[in-house]
């Protein structure tokens, strides 16, 4: 819970700072404007991480491993697949993504009034 909090105020200060070097007023529509491109970012890099790690593409880089099979040090065993190369979660970045467009909604409902 701590990381997830931690992250959030992190992202959080990262959206003011980058208003405040872009020399944008800080208003709602620059917040909202920001929040999306990085909560955006986040949420597409968690949705990536949770699909690869998945084994999606497994099946497919065993396959063109034995299709162009070259002469190389290393056998099929020796080599990870892509869904035991990434060694973390995409919880953090998929929580802290949502919750930064959650609060681009509330601001963007709010802006809207």
């Amino acid at each position: 819970m701590k990381k997830f909090v931690f992250s959030i105020g992190i992202i959080q200060i990262l959206i003011f700072t980058t208003i405040f070097f872009r020399e944008e007023n800080l208003s709602l529509l620059s917040y909202i404007n920001n929040s999306f491109m990085y909560g955006g970012v986040l949420l597409f890099l968690g949705l990536w991480v949770f699909v690869v790690r998945t084994g999606v593409f497994d099946i497919f880089t065993i396959s063109m491993r034995k299709a162009f099979r070259l002469k190389t040090t290393l056998e099929n065993d020796e080599m990870r697949p892509p869904s035991e190369a990434l060694g973390f979660s995409s919880s953090l970045l998929l929580v802290t993504g949502t919750v930064t467009l959650l609060l681009m909604v509330i601001c963007l409902v709010i802006y809207g009034f």
